[in-house]
């Protein structure tokens, strides 16, 4: 189970959950007052704690490894409410029904949690890290483009792996691998994390989509396949036992209560 898993990892997860509280409160209120920014506890989690497990294989989790996973859950969570502006918002937040306002409240609060990422990088003096983060949010709007055009996709195509691999695999892939840099990694074990990273997240996503749990299943194993690639640590340990409970509980496993 996931619970398991981020007991080890609890009190990282505690400091990276106060940290992007601290930032989603700011004169005007607490920012989801004006947008929807409730999560699932898997999705709360996920991002986060990948990040901080794959620095702990080849360091300690720093300040900066603090940041760079409220980082991504910052673009995760921008990312996420813009999608979901609907003409709903409006009522939800009571905000007035002029066509012009409506959702204008959620794209609102998504520019500031984009903006945020910047501030911190720039403060934690990680700015070497703005380019390879901004390619990734450039891939996620790419791939929700590509799934608004199919709407209500029911089976599996080309276009709709391709909008997976933009949106999920592409965030989970910069998770893995930045960190591991950050944490002093070779270059080769780098793009090892980043190849667990995008399976992972190819599975996910597709999960996530409602696809069967056979579709999820070669990019599991190839995630698994990677991870025999790196540091034999605890926390390498920890990443299959994620991996597995994915395979096992197919698409449960994306919205489990931990």
């Amino acid at each position: 189970m996931l619970s398991h898993i981020i007991e080890q990892i609890e009190r990282d997860l505690a400091w990276v959950k106060s940290l992007i509280e601290d930032h989603l409160k700011i004169k005007a209120g607490y920012l989801g007052a004006f947008a929807d920014l409730e999560l699932s506890p898997v999705n709360q989690n996920i991002r986060p704690a990948l990040v901080i497990l794959s620095s702990r294989i080849y360091g300690s989790v720093t300040e900066k490894t603090v940041v760079l996973a409220s980082v991504f859950q910052f673009i995760y969570m921008a990312a996420n409410v813009q999608r979901s502006v609907s003409e709903s918002d409006t009522e939800a937040f009571g905000i007035p029904e002029d066509p012009g306002i409506g959702s204008q409240f959620p794209v609102l609060v998504g520019d500031y949690l984009y903006g945020k990422f910047f501030s911190l990088l720039s403060e934690a003096g990680m700015l070497t890290l703005l380019s390879p983060l901004a390619e990734i949010i450039c891939n996620i709007h790419e791939g929700g483009i590509m799934k608004q055009k199919l709407k209500s996709q029911t089976s599996l195509t080309k276009t709709l792996r391709d909008a997976i691999q933009k949106e999920s695999a592409e965030l989970f892939g910069g998770c893995c691998s930045l960190s591991a840099q950050l944490a002093g990694a070779p270059a080769a074990d780098q793009k090892t994390m980043r190849r667990f990273g995008k399976s992972l997240g190819m599975a996910y996503g597709l999960l996530e989509e409602g696809m069967k749990a056979e579709y999820a299943a070669p990019y599991l194993l190839e995630a698994k396949e990677a991870l025999h690639l790196i540091p034999c640590k605890p926390e390498r340990l920890w990443l299959e036992k994620l991996a597995c409970n994915l395979s096992g509980q197919g698409l449960a496993a994306c919205r489990m209560v931990i």
